[in-house]
């Protein structure tokens, strides 16, 4: 019975190391954003900040293919680029 609690104390401890790594990996990249729109707020003034939105939009309507999963359509897009 001992061993088996061991055993369930260490599973449990290799789970949570695994969500701590993805929760900080997630709580990294949501920083990125805030700081990326931050710093594009800062250096754009809004004309031009409404006119990126917008030809970001025009060019998801053109581009974007509904026929393939999410995950391939951005690898396809990469590679556009």
């Amino acid at each position: 019975m001992n061993s088996q609690s061991i055993l369930v104390e260490k599973s449990f401890e290799q789970a949570e190391k695994e969500i701590l790594i993805e929760v900080m990996e997630s709580s990294k990249s949501i920083l990125e954003s805030f700081k990326f729109r931050m710093i594009f707020g800062v250096n754009l003034d809004t004309s031009k900040s409404e006119k990126t939105a917008e030809g970001l939009k025009d060019f998801r309507a053109k581009n974007w293919d509904n026929n393939i999963s999410r995950e391939q359509a951005y690898k396809k897009y990469l590679n556009i680029y």
